[in-house]
């Protein structure tokens, strides 16, 4: 039998040979019962109670960050998360993983990381395929496929995300939604049914003389939320509370959006307002050719319509300056005057003009506008990230998202 086989041809159950990958009990793999699903509960109960969960276990998150993350991977199975070391990244997705009763696998990645076969497995000289360490991940996600699964490659960008996940970056585009409301998509290696719907591809990075940097291609594809918030004073609000973990199918993540024409028909006139806002950012991205393409637009448009299909987890404003954020800074870079010029444009979308304050210096502007609290800010952590980014403009001769 070929030790590639995808395991639809084995009832469900993942195929193993003896020499590859036996360090897992392929009995925790068996197809789950019919009928093996949670009880009904609103989304917002649900972020109440993953929240508590986290806090209990004595880590403390941003107010929002817990919508933004489940509104970015309801949006597209595919998130980046960002911060200096030891700020809770890698436990974000662990706890959110056992809070709503999903599996979670991390993944160390490897600096000698240069193509598929460092994350999907190879033959080797005898012939034999030994599996890359996501095999588990997707054989857990074939046989459960009513439970999230998550994959968590910790540290990333160790090695170039380009080369060892550009095939797992090409399929996930070719998503498409079934008449029952899966996801399906092409071959990926060994995997003749693709990648499942319910696996979630979550990345950790430190950006630091150690890693590298990411490629338009990378980011185009991603959500990116930055973790810059740090309060060192521990709270004791949950401490010995033991709050029950929830059982959410994967329905509760899978994204009811993919195609902007097909799927978005009935928001008509809130896709156009959304697009419009969009629009008067991309001729201000264009004069620094840092424009973005329709896959960028189609998933700010996701992201917004799965929040106000939740119920409005997060104020409109809240969740375009998420967007913002996530989809369109992080890939603004560069040492020329028209990128400084781009991003005070930016600013004033964002916050206001900031050339009502007097100051020597753009950024000085930028912080008394943010410090006035008299003048509306429509995007403020967008704004801020903006000022930051021209500040440093201003000292280096060169800016970035990333720096």
């Amino acid at each position: 039998m070929d030790p590639t086989a995808d395991i639809q041809n084995t009832g469900g159950r993942p195929y193993r040979e003896a020499d590859a990958c036996t360090d897992f009990d392929i009995l925790q793999y068996l197809p789950e019962k019919a009928g093996e699903e949670e009880m009904p509960v609103s989304t917002k109960g649900a972020m109440k109670q993953i929240k508590a969960y986290i806090a209990a276990r004595g880590f403390c998150y941003p107010e929002e960050l817990i919508e933004n993350f489940f509104l970015s991977l309801k949006s597209k199975p595919f998130v980046i998360l960002a911060g200096v070391s030891g700020t809770g990244k890698t436990r974000l997705v662990r706890l959110f993983a056992q809070a709503i009763g999903a599996e979670c696998k991390l993944v160390p990645v490897r600096p000698d990381w240069s193509d598929g076969s460092d994350l999907f497995g190879h033959f080797d000289l005898g012939g034999n395929f030994i599996k890359g360490p996501v095999c588990e991940c997707f054989e857990m996600a074939y046989a459960k496929p009513n439970k999230p699964v998550f994959l968590c490659l910790d540290e990333m960008n160790l090695a170039r995300v380009e080369y060892y996940l550009s095939d797992f970056l090409s399929v996930l585009e070719t998503r498409e939604k079934q008449d029952d409301g899966t996801i399906t998509t092409e071959k990926i290696a060994q995997y003749e049914r693709g990648i499942p719907d319910n696996l979630y591809l979550v990345g950790t990075v430190n950006m630091d003389e150690t890693t590298f940097p990411f490629s338009k291609k990378v980011l185009d594809r991603a959500n990116t939320i930055e973790f810059s918030f740090v309060d060192l004073i521990p709270s004791f609000e949950f401490a010995g509370a033991e709050p029950e973990k929830l059982l959410l199918p994967n329905s509760f993540l899978r994204t009811e959006y993919l195609n902007l024409s097909a799927d978005c028909a009935q928001e008509q006139q809130y896709v156009m307002e959304i697009c419009a806002e969009l629009q008067k950012i991309n001729e201000i991205l264009l004069k620094a050719n840092a424009h973005v393409g329709y896959r960028v637009r189609d998933e700010i448009v996701f992201y917004l319509l799965n929040n106000k299909a939740e119920g409005g987890l997060l104020p409109h404003n809240q969740a375009m300056d998420n967007a913002i954020m996530q989809k369109i800074l992080p890939r603004i870079q560069g040492s020329s005057a028209s990128v400084r010029d781009m991003l005070c444009q930016l600013f004033v979308i964002c916050a206001s003009d900031h050339e009502q304050k007097n100051g020597d210096s753009e950024s000085e502007k930028m912080r008394k506008v943010l410090q006035d609290a008299a003048i509306p800010c429509r995007y403020p952590k967008s704004a801020e990230k903006l000022a930051l980014m021209v500040r440093r403009f201003e000292e280096d001769g060169f800016t970035s998202y990333w720096l």
